[in-house]
């Protein structure tokens, strides 16, 4: 079993729609960054690849890949669970924490959990 540990952190902007576990959350501001700033995700996918030893967010997915720009962040997820399949790995289990005062995610939370499940191919 492998275990890990992932974190970002993004600061708030005007002009971007808030998405976090790849919903959009009504806010009057989003996340700065260069793909859709979902930081949950983000943050998972850290973990996902430091458990198997295999970098991190950036280097797989560098902020000066125009490929990339405004990417949904659900993509990169897919995406680096493809990588941990092809080295065998099975995720079993992920559990996240957003420290947030505002806005108030917990009525989204079911809605993330489905994306971020559909995403990764939890079950």
């Amino acid at each position: 079993m492998r275990i890990g540990i992932g974190y970002d952190v993004h600061s708030f902007c005007s002009g971007r729609p808030l998405v976090l576990g790849g919903v959009e959350i009504p806010f009057e501001k989003g996340l700065k960054g260069h793909s859709d700033a979902d930081v949950l995700v983000h943050a998972i996918c850290d973990a996902l690849l430091g458990a198997a030893a295999m970098g991190d967010i950036g280097l797989h997915f560098p902020d000066d890949d125009d490929s990339i720009k405004g990417i949904s962040s659900l993509v990169l997820l897919k995406r680096v669970c493809g990588m941990l399949a092809e080295e065998g790995y099975a995720i079993v289990n992920v559990d996240t924490v957003l420290i947030a005062q505002r806005p108030r995610i917990g009525p989204y939370a079911e809605a993330m959990k489905k994306c971020l499940a559909e995403a990764s191919g939890a079950k």
